[in-house]
């Protein structure tokens, strides 16, 4: 475990080192926006740099992942935003996947927020809901060569200062269940059946690796699943990526409120 953490952090220095020279300050939090979520990143930019920059740096070839690394400034804190990321169905490796906690980890910030878009699998969530995500299920049959105590729930004390501060503001955002699966063909009826069984609220395909590599690196998580359509077999309308950009784009000023609260709350001092 140990070897695969120090592998990855040679492998991303490059890239950290190129971070450092163009980063006013260092950052004291991560956010990773999925698919569309870099519309809805609250605070103001204050410098940014593409992926394409950075040495070797996997870059996203899906619509809604722009491929820019941003440092944002949220109230005090400063914030570096992936906007975008890689995909195991694209060809990458769990090693590249994870690239950005590491790039993270190695400027020192100390927690991350991980946003993804998802497909509604229980009949408790809609199109239209975020969910701040309690547990994980990794349905990928890939995982990292990492052995995790804690496993992947994620109701820490961040977790439930964001939830209190979320409904003193009139906020619904319900907790839970994220699965993740390889794709990149969304699922089929079986397949959603067999999720919401297994206790899964929504499906997308990104997301646990990443948790579990910041867990393993010392960081504290929260995730979101933005939904934005219902899984297969929950409604007769064809799955299409356009309509996933289509809903979050109308979803962006309330997933920014979102966004921000779970910034302001963040244990980074």
């Amino acid at each position: 475990m140990v070897r695969w953490l120090e592998e990855q952090c040679r492998r991303w220095e490059a890239a950290a080192q190129k971070l450092r020279q163009v980063l006013p300050e260092e950052p004291r939090l991560a956010l990773i926006a999925g698919s569309g979520v870099s519309e809805a990143l609250p605070g103001v930019c204050l410098a940014e740099i593409p992926y394409v920059e950075l040495p070797d740096f996997p870059c996203p070839r899906v619509a809604g992942h722009p491929g820019v690394v941003e440092l944002r400034r949220v109230g005090k804190v400063p914030v570096l935003a992936f906007c975008g990321r890689v995909h195991l169905y694209e060809g990458y490796s769990v090693g590249e996947v994870v690239a950005p906690v590491v790039l993270a980890a190695l400027l020192r910030s100390r927690a991350i927020i991980m946003t993804n878009a998802a497909g509604a699998v229980s009949e408790a969530v809609a199109p239209g809901d975020i969910l701040n995500l309690r547990a994980v299920l990794n349905m990928t049959f890939r995982s990292l060569p990492l052995v995790l105590g804690r496993g992947h729930n994620l109701e820490s004390l961040w977790w439930h200062r964001v939830q209190q501060r979320l409904a003193a503001q009139g906020l619904c955002v319900p907790s839970g269940v994220y699965a993740a699966v390889l794709g990149p063909s969304y699922e089929t009826p079986a397949e959603v059946r067999m999720l919401s069984r297994l206790g899964a609220d929504v499906v997308g395909m990104s997301t646990v690796h990443e948790l579990h590599c910041a867990r393993a690196v010392g960081m504290q998580v929260l995730a979101f699943s933005v939904v934005t359509n219902w899984a297969a077999g929950r409604s007769a309308q064809p799955l299409s990526h356009r309509e996933v950009l289509h809903v979050l784009t109308h979803l962006a000023p309330r997933l920014r409120q979102v966004l921000e609260v779970a910034v302001l709350e963040a244990p980074v001092g």
